[in-house]
């Protein structure tokens, strides 16, 4: 339950923040450039900067991205704006992140342009769920955003049909505020929200040096059924957090448990006191699980080399062939900007049932956040968007973070779980993944447990209900096919049909039988002969094709570096499998044409640190080293910023009893 506080004049006790708020070096805005929206989320590339706060989920061999807000070059200007458009990238084609291609489906009036929100996912009927969180964008016209739930019913063919739920979804999502920052999760035909932000009240008059609501943190574990269309907000029992998580990601893992687990690690702690002494950013020492089956939360020591605390990265898993599962924690920011983050430009893998931390193996240069990824077969993991961390002022610091060009060419890149290696390059229908080696030596060393154990042994029971596949050779993208939830793996086989009735029999049985049993020997023979000739000749092609396979393999090798040289803004693009060197930010600043930004994004103030000169540049092993972008703006130092104080105390937040 959120506890209530006291309302304060944040203007007259903090009168700096009301300055902040106001104080540009921006030129005067050019009408001229600024758009009251943005008609097309897909930008072209030639001109494209970032994206960010945006949202993505995987169906039916599509990734869907849907809100969010991107910036973009506008001749010599940079325009901001939010996407008004659900973009996908096919997954049944190989390409690079310079060649895909994204198709843009419009949105039809009401359905809403959100940044911070999130997709439900429903498998079972094909659908994708939008609407349920998130808040209005700053950029653009700033426009206020319908209430309501819809859903999107793909063709497969990058296109599909939207759907307003209002009449038939539960109220809540039309009589209450939306919340926005959360973590979502969706499966076995239910939608998860957990925790979260909440705008409570308009702001008063008193308070015009703010554009947005006060907003504050909620608690609770928002379910939505999908067949019966019923919304449930519970309470989560967990001491540490108490359900208050904000700015974070959580998995659906399937192959734990009777019907699944959630799975929740890292993010921000919000304060559901009054003075936010409680607030801060979760340790990765520990992992969070929510037993579907038996609703209960459980708390499990994580082992290995654990990532630092940090909100706003993405979060993504993938399902081995060792029955295992493993998950990817990239990016991500520790509440400050500048060149102090940039140590969290990393990646580390967290492998289930070990809970062990794995590190990725190269040389942080390029730190971002507010950016997604999405397991699609195979062990890859596609990684969208994010903005600049670097970049800490002096202008709007929530505009700063996207005048620069993404490293990655149009935000996108790919991670592989079997290397730990980042690249530029999707190949389509790989169904095997196997773990790497420096995660498979922790099962081979250590078991399947964790090293310090499970917590306890009801949740050491969930973990022994495991359920894979017996070979991931399959389509990575079924079609939806109605079906019960997932049964353990040790369930047993369908009963084989047309069975005879015993009595119908006759005396001819014997004599039949020992005919069909003499030639059935036969049989066996000529069979068994025919296995053992094929056997020789399969072992002699399958190491000749293994021979063609590596010389292939190097081909591509040498071929690898050419890639990815095409010019964008004049900036050399990022090289498949490494890290650009640090070039002051990662691209180059334009001037501003649009001065709706202020500092304060609506659901966070950035903190302001003094630029520092960053240790010696590093070269990724086996990479080439990307060129520095020359005549790079120089940077106005913020040391005569004022120096900012903790409010001791928040805006009244709502009761949570009041969800339904």
């Amino acid at each position: 339950m959120v506890r209530r506080s006291t309302p304060v004049l944040w203007c007259v006790i903090q009168p700096w923040i009301c300055q902040a708020a106001s104080i540009t070096t921006l030129p005067k805005p050019d009408d001229s450039v600024v758009l009251p929206r943005q008609v097309n989320g897909d930008v072209s590339s030639s001109t494209f900067l970032r994206r960010a706060y945006h949202a993505s989920a995987v169906l039916g061999g599509r990734v869907y991205i849907d809100g969010g807000e991107v910036s973009y070059y506008s001749g010599t200007d940079i325009t901001f704006q939010y996407s008004n458009s659900l973009l996908s990238i096919d997954l049944t084609e190989d390409w690079t992140s310079d060649s895909v291609r994204f198709d843009s489906t419009s949105k039809p009036t009401g359905a809403a342009n959100l940044k911070g929100g999130g997709i439900w996912v429903d498998e079972t009927q094909g659908v994708l769920y939008t609407g349920f969180a998130g808040i209005k964008s700053d950029f653009g016209n700033n426009a206020n955003q319908p209430q309501g739930l819809w859903s999107f019913k793909p063709d497969g063919k990058g296109g599909g049909t939207w759907q307003n739920l209002n009449s038939t979804a539960d109220k809540m999502f039309t009589e209450k505020l939306r919340p926005f920052q959360g973590k979502i999760a969706s499966g076995n035909g239910v939608g998860y929200f957990l925790g979260g932000t909440q705008a409570f009240f308009p702001r008063p008059p008193r308070l015009l040096c703010f554009k947005s609501n006060f907003d504050g943190p909620v608690s609770g574990l928002l379910t939505y059924d999908f067949a019966s269309k019923k919304a449930i907000n519970t309470s989560v029992s967990l001491a540490s957090t108490q359900g208050s998580e904000q700015f974070g990601s959580m998995l659906y893992v399937p192959n734990f448990g009777k019907k699944g687990i959630l799975v929740s690690v890292g993010g921000y702690i919000g304060d559901l006191q009054t003075d936010d002494s409680n607030a801060r950013l979760a340790s990765m020492d520990t992992a969070r699980i929510f037993d579907i089956d038996s609703n209960a939360w459980f708390e499990q020591s994580t082992s290995g080399t654990s990532p630092r605390p940090r909100q706003e990265y993405c979060m993504a898993g993938v399902a081995s062939d060792n029955q295992t599962y493993e998950i990817l924690i990239y990016a991500g920011w520790g509440r400050t900007l500048g060149s102090v983050s940039v140590p969290f430009d990393d990646a580390y893998v967290l492998t289930l049932p070990g809970f062990y931390w794995t590190k990725a193996p190269y040389t942080a240069r390029n730190p971002r956040h507010a950016l997604s990824c999405n397991g699609v077969g195979g062990g890859q993991i596609i990684t969208i968007g994010g903005v600049d961390t670097t970049r800490d002022g002096p202008n709007p610091l929530y505009k700063v973070v996207f005048t620069t060009t993404d490293p990655f060419s149009q935000g996108i890149a790919v991670f592989d779980l079997a290397t730990l290696k980042i690249t530029d390059t999707y190949t389509a229908n790989r169904t095997s993944y196997s773990p790497a080696p420096a995660i498979q030596s922790f099962y081979n060393d250590k078991g399947r447990k964790p090293e310090s154990g499970f917590t306890n042994s009801q949740l050491e029971s969930v973990f022994a209900h495991q359920k894979f596949k017996a070979t991931n050779n399959s389509d990575p993208f079924p079609p939806p096919t109605p079906s019960s939830p997932p049964t353990p793996s040790d369930s047993s086989s369908p009963s084989p049909s047309g069975s005879t009735d015993p009595s119908s029999s006759s005396k001819a049985g014997p004599i039949a039988g020992g005919v069909v049993g003499g030639v059935a020997a036969i049989a066996a023979a000529i069979a068994l002969g025919y296995f053992l000739a094929r056997r020789r000749t399969k072992k002699k092609g399958l190491s000749e094709e293994g021979e063609q396979h590596q010389e292939q393999q190097q081909q591509q090798q040498q071929q690898s570096p050419q890639q990815g040289q095409q010019q964008v803004v004049q900036e050399t693009k990022w090289q498949p499998g490494g890290y650009e060197p640090y070039s002051g930010g990662g691209g180059v600043e334009a001037p501003y044409t649009d001065g709706n930004g202020n500092g304060y994004s609506g659901d966070r103030l950035y903190q302001h640190q003094q630029v520092h000169e960053l240790p010696p540049h590093h070269v990724v092993h086996e990479m080439p080293e990307r060129q520095n972008v020359s005549e790079m703006p120089e940077r106005q130092n913020v040391s005569e910023m004022p120096e900012r104080q903790n409010v001791s105390e928040m805006p009244e937040r709502q009761n949570v009893s009041e969800m339904p």
